[in-house]
């Protein structure tokens, strides 16, 4: 065995690329330069990827001469000394991490217990958690049968707490724009599905066409927005059960699955009141989907082509879902394959050959797929077939990667970083076996390289976007890799590490550390959710009350017509409920600078009509007002305000023809 190498070449690469990293955002000029190309964050992130893998595979080929022995390495004091290096490092980075963690845009942080108390005690108080939990672990155990149970009635309850939290119809309940901004961005492009609307350029969804998928379910319950929430609800529930399911199968330590489950809910339960839609569950359920099958086929050695061929079905499924994440899932699924391949004990080029261009026909048929898909279900309803670009909106729209909301990375100790150099580690695990080591390949290494590229891939949207609750994108994956690096920690423990350490490789000793690490990372996310999700029980009360909502919406029926001509925010959200047609069919109004001419089909749809009378609200007509000046002077030319209704703090207002 060749293991030291491993470890060394990975700190060489790690160690170039963060330098390059960092380097690329503070050396002056450089970062503009870069920006001048496009998204500097992007770029920056690819780059640095990229270079990681070179830099890796580079450095593994240059010393495959290497034999591990006696020397430097292996002797005990220097094994000691990185141990000790290794550990140390992490409690300034974390301390600032922590200690600067309220600063970011969309963070919630400042309501958490370790903000609320003095820091220097928070970070005491955790060391000595630290302590006593790896002194029991080591010195109590459990037999093999027992404890099992507990582990299963924790994801139980978890379940329920999960659906629970997330059935939130009451979007304005903490009162927060963004919230309400956001499930209209959903549930706009669900409903003009449900109503039978084809995608055209103006008329389109962000992020995917999951509209189709809610098409015959919405049906079933007439479009109303709560029962909508419910299915939402459902789905992330489901996106839980996954992780658990591959929790269950990926890490054989009870405390450790026990300890993952409570951190795997932790942006659900704890950080947030309610969730981010564009997030929860949008860009989880299928990675986890994915991640679930990718466990049973590798775990059961059922790794066959029509396996193979079920991952790319699944993947046009998860583009047509979400085009980003699917596309992304599709990359890591080919790779898979590909480093299957490379990592059997002979290959020759052909075979090589043969395999990539396999996996780039599957990778062809997910995409064709899905995009045939939406052109099928546009032919169904008499409209022209989308463009690609069309397809891929907003990904090829100008703005989309450089507009307004593009925010800078932070360059001070970050989670995003831990969470890249954990996935880089299980990049590097997966192409350390190329290396033509002997031993049998176990199917755990080809899971976390496939967790870990499809995380990396996934990891763009925060790049785009660096608004802290944007990593949550990436929170189950890279809870379950440290969950499972984390079993070489407790198995560190438990055979006494430190004062054996004579014994252990260096390889070991490092992997042992690594492991700590990992496990002090999941000790730490567990015990914020338990302590956190008490005080957030009360900031979802709102979000439940269902009873304001609907008496909001008896208000409206009133005073408004049924089915009156109807457009803005969280407005189809509102005549779901009474089961009514707005008649008006747009882009989403929180997106609506993505598509603004999409206000121009929205007068001449009122023009063509004759429309006599106009449900709305304030904030919709600032967006068009702001987005198209010309057709909003139209509008305050031909209706006159006749009423207004009040609802937290929006004001919906109900005009009438001139």
């Amino acid at each position: 065995m060749k293991k030291n190498r491993e470890i060394v070449c990975g700190l060489a690469a790690w160690l170039l690329t963060a330098c390059f990293f960092l380097g690329c955002f503070l050396i002056p000029g450089l970062s503009d330069r870069i920006s001048a190309l496009g998204n500097n964050n992007i770029l920056i992130y690819g780059m640095t990827l990229v270079l990681f893998c070179i830099l890796f595979l580079g450095v593994m080929a240059l010393t495959g001469c290497w034999t591990d022995g006696p020397g430097l390495l292996e002797s005990t004091a220097f094994k000691k000394a990185s141990l000790v290096i290794l550990l140390a490092s992490q409690l300034p980075f974390w301390t600032v991490c922590v200690s600067r963690e309220t600063e970011q845009v969309g963070t919630v942080s400042m309501k958490y217990g370790w903000h609320t108390q003095p820091l220097a005690v928070m970070i005491l108080l955790f060391l000595a958690e630290l302590a006593v939990f790896f002194w029991m672990y080591e010195n109590l155990s459990l037999k093999e049968k027992k404890g099992e149970w507990i582990v299963w009635l924790t994801y139980a309850a978890l379940v329920v707490l999960i659906f629970y939290c997330m059935y939130t119809p009451n979007i304005y309940g903490r009162g927060e724009q963004g919230d309400n901004y956001h499930a209209h961005a959903y549930f706009n492009s669900v409903y003009n599905v449900y109503q039978g609307m084809p995608y055209t350029h103006n008329v389109t969804s962000i992020y995917g066409h999951y509209g189709l998928f809610f098409k015959i379910p919405m049906k079933l319950v007439h479009g109303d927005f709560r029962a909508f929430v419910l299915m939402i609800a459902g789905i992330g529930t489901l996106a839980y059960i996954c992780a658990f399911l591959v929790l269950q199968m990926l890490v054989r330590s009870r405390v450790l699955r026990i300890l993952a489950a409570l951190a795997l809910t932790f942006p659900v339960l704890g950080m947030r009141g309610g969730y981010y839609w564009q997030v929860w569950p949008h860009r989880v359920i299928f990675p986890m989907l994915f991640l679930l099958y990718g466990t049973v086929i590798l775990k059961k050695k059922w790794s066959n082509l029509w396996t193979a061929a079920g991952g790319y079905l699944l993947c046009m499924l998860a583009i047509l879902w979400n085009t980003e994440t699917g596309l992304l899932l599709t990359v890591s699924w080919a790779g898979l394959y590909i480093s299957r391949l490379l990592s059997r004990k002979k290959w020759k080029i052909r075979e090589l050959f043969f395999s990539v261009g396999a996996q780039c026909a599957g990778m062809i048929f997910a995409f064709a797929g899905a995009y045939g898909i939406v052109n099928l279900y546009n032919l169904s309803k008499h409209s022209p077939m989308n463009s690609v670009r069309d397809f891929l909106i907003p990904l090829l729209s100008d703005g989309y990667m450089t507009d307004t909301l593009h925010l800078d990375l932070p360059t001070y100790p970050s989670a995003y970083m831990a969470v890249i150099t954990l996935f880089l580690t299980g990049v590097a695990m997966g192409i350390a076996g190329w290396f033509g080591d002997k031993e049998k390949r176990r199917w755990e290494t080809d899971l976390v390289f496939l967790l870990s590229v499809g995380a990396l891939g996934c990891l763009v949207y925060y790049m785009n976007r660096p608004s802290y609750h944007n990593l949550d994108c990436i929170s189950l994956s890279a809870v379950l890799l440290a969950a499972y690096l984390a079993q070489y920690g407790m198995d560190f423990v438990r055979k006494n590490g430190w004062e054996n350490i004579a014994r252990s490789t260096f390889y070991e000793a490092m992997r042992g550390g690594i492991g700590l690490i990992c496990a002090a990372s999941v000790l730490a996310m567990g015990t914020g959710n338990v302590l956190q999700f008490s005080q957030n029980s009360q900031i979802k009360e709102n979000f439940h009350n269902t009873a304001e909502f609907e008496d909001f919406a008896q208000q409206v029926v009133a005073v408004v017509p049924a089915n009156t001509h109807a457009f803005g925010l969280n407005v189809a959200e509102v005549y779901s409920m009474l089961h009514w047609s707005t008649q008006c069919f747009t882009m989403d109004f929180s997106d609506m600078a993505v598509r603004p001419d999409s206000l121009k089909e929205l007068k001449e749809q009122l023009e063509t009509e004759d429309a006599p009378a106009v449900f709305t609200n304030k904030s919709s007509l600032g967006i068009w007002q702001r987005n198209d000046p010309e057709t909003y002077q139209w509008f305050c030319d031909t209706y006159k305000l006749n009423n207004r209704f009040s609802f937290y703090n929006e004001e919906f207002r109900y005009f009438t023809k001139r």
